[in-house]
């Protein structure tokens, strides 16, 4: 199955459609620069760049599992950042902030990928690319968990707590199946980790 644009925007819709039905009877939608509307606005930056990455791979790999890795990745967080903006747009928020998403992070210890590594996917060979896919997405999805973990400790709306942990479950399934591909490729994992929230609260 081959994913373009045009799919990834409907898919994304269809998040928005879900997260716009969310409604708050009986409480007040999240505050500006609530947790809530912070994670929704950072996690969809973070989630973007992973969507971008993964449809590169998709038109470029020829190993079958990266691609359906890729495919699996591009539908999923295309359609979370659907329903993210459904949530702000659901608690009256603009789906962009007066500050850019993430600003002050550490944005390499959130697994952000450098704008040369992500342009090298389209420049290197496919094999090459695919393994390089692999090393990125692996620190991405490590970043992407310790967003949502720390989300778990500030968030209070239910259905923000309940994403989150969805996340953790998934992308951390996902961390593992790419540790499998890397093996089969004879490459080990590498050992950088992101560290703790504080750490990527920072620019370093």
């Amino acid at each position: 199955m081959r994913l373009s644009w045009p799919t990834l925007v409907g898919v994304s819709l269809l998040g928005l459609g879900v997260g716009g039905a969310i409604t708050w009877a009986g409480t007040r939608p999240p505050a500006e620069g609530s947790p809530e509307v912070r994670f929704a606005r950072d996690m969809s930056a973070h989630h973007a760049q992973a969507v971008d990455m993964s449809v590169t791979l998709l038109k470029r790999a020829n190993d079958r599992a990266v691609r359906v890795l890729a495919q699996d990745v591009a539908l999923t967080q295309q359609a979370q950042i659907g329903q993210m903006s459904g949530w702000l747009m659901a608690w009256n928020r603009p789906l962009s902030g007066l500050n850019a998403p993430m600003a002050g992070m550490n944005r390499e210890a959130m697994g952000i990928a450098s704008v040369s590594d992500v342009r090298q996917l389209e420049d290197l060979s496919p094999a090459v690319a695919e393994s390089r896919y692999l090393v990125l997405m692996r620190k991405h999805h490590l970043g992407g968990v310790a967003m949502a973990k720390s989300a778990l400790n500030t968030v209070r709306a239910e259905p923000v707590r309940a994403f989150a942990q969805r996340v953790v479950v998934s992308q951390t399934a996902e961390i593992n199946a790419i540790d499998a591909l890397l093996e089969q490729r004879a490459l080990t994992p590498p050992a950088d980790t992101p560290g703790t929230m504080d750490e990527m609260n920072h620019d370093q």
